[in-house]
């Protein structure tokens, strides 16, 4: 097996906490760090070149996220998938994401409406060619934007924290091209009802989207009904 390397971060003081959790959580949702696995403070710190503090208070954000699951004093284990987190995880998302529609949607700012649309024709085209990579980035600019257009940075930062989480719990990164051009029409749906100041339409969209994708991601292989395996 290769070794993974990791680059030392280099950082002003100020930034220095938050460069610290953006990396380690990377490292969770892109699988460097696997479901199950136990992290700990020495061995993050040593490996991303920084002193424990910084790594201390990251594993602590993950921790109220519920990425890291408590696995003695000093360190953790990341959270393995279970139907049980992962539904979970999706009724706090959709709670979450439909009101940020309907704010997004009432505040009628053209600027914003007009990246959410463009985010969800683009997240359909490349659905359509078969770009998955293209897909996931258009997917995650269309809910960012919307978390942004509701203008509650609070609410942006928890729709944040949960769609961490719901990439940490998911076995794989999406189930299949159709999966994708589906979710690519749901997000103009929910885009064009909002342009229209449709906000029961926009509401509905979003809901059935969020479930439509839990039940994509339910469907997967393997799931436990609870944390334990």
């Amino acid at each position: 097996m290769t070794e993974v390397r990791f680059t030392p971060i280099e950082a002003r003081p100020e930034s220095l906490a938050d460069m610290v959790y953006d990396a380690i959580r990377r490292l969770v949702m892109d699988k460097t760090l696997p479901p199950g696995s136990r992290v700990s403070e020495n061995a993050l710190a040593e490996r991303l070149g920084v002193s424990k503090t910084p790594v201390r208070e990251a594993m602590l954000r993950l921790r109220q996220i519920g990425v890291i699951q408590s696995d003695g004093v000093r360190g953790g284990r990341v959270a393995r998938p279970s139907r049980t987190a992962i539904r979970q995880a999706y009724e706090i998302r959709e709670a979450l994401e439909v009101h940020a529609v309907r704010s997004a949607t009432a505040r009628r700012c053209a600027a914003d409406l007009e990246r959410i649309r463009d985010a969800a024709e683009s997240s359909l085209e490349c659905a359509r060619a078969g770009d998955q990579e293209g897909f996931r980035e258009h997917d995650f600019a269309f809910h960012r934007s919307i978390a942004a257009a509701a203008g509650n940075p609070r609410l942006t930062q928890l729709i944040e924290d949960v769609l961490t989480l719901i990439v940490t719990l998911r076995q794989r990164d999406f189930p299949g091209l159709q999966a994708a051009v589906e979710c690519g029409h749901a997000h103009v749906r929910i885009a064009d009802a909002m342009a229209r100041d449709d906000l029961e339409g926009a509401e509905a969209s979003a809901r059935e989207h969020i479930r439509q994708v839990e039940g994509y991601v339910l469907a997967g292989p393997g799931l436990t009904t609870d944390h334990s395996q």
